[in-house]
């Protein structure tokens, strides 16, 4: 019998999620070897870290006792902040960096319920700049800065 539910379900969803991502880089990305690292190593290794902290939440969720009920799920912050990468993912290639950077950033704000479209904007832009200046020209990132979309640049 779980003592404190809402850690219980915590631990559950960090679990599978870590399973999922894991299962679904093992069987699609080479691994490689500790010394030769695939791309499918580090998501490998980082979901189990996922997975591994899900299964102590839910043991922890076992023998303490918690201090609130699970309480309404917010919906629209979980699926706008698990969708952002989805979103990146989707069009960076095709409109580039700075651009696919501004609209995860934007699309994962607009979980924050008090929000405002300026503020938005503002931080899209400042991470967009940021992100275009660390991963695109000083770690070379091969992701144009603009992309295809928008023509020739």
């Amino acid at each position: 019998m779980l003592k404190n539910p809402k850690e219980g379900a915590a631990g559950l969803f960090f679990a599978a999620v870590g399973l999922l991502y894991g299962l679904m880089a093992w069987s699609s990305l080479d691994i490689g070897t500790a010394l030769n690292m695939g791309p499918g190593y580090f998501p490998i290794v980082l979901s189990a870290i996922i997975f591994v902290f899900g299964a102590m939440m839910m043991g922890r969720s076992l023998v303490t006792p918690g201090e609130t009920p699970i309480g309404k799920v917010p919906w629209r912050p979980l699926l706008l902040i698990m969708g952002a990468p989805v979103v990146f993912a989707t069009v960076a290639e095709e409109i580039g960096m700075f651009p696919a950077v501004f609209v995860t950033t934007a699309v994962a704000a607009f979980a924050y319920p008090g929000a405002t479209v300026p503020r938005i904007l503002a931080i899209s832009f400042g991470l967009s700049v940021f992100c275009t200046l660390v991963f695109a020209y000083a770690g070379r990132v091969p992701i144009p800065v603009i992309g295809p979309a928008f023509g020739e640049w």
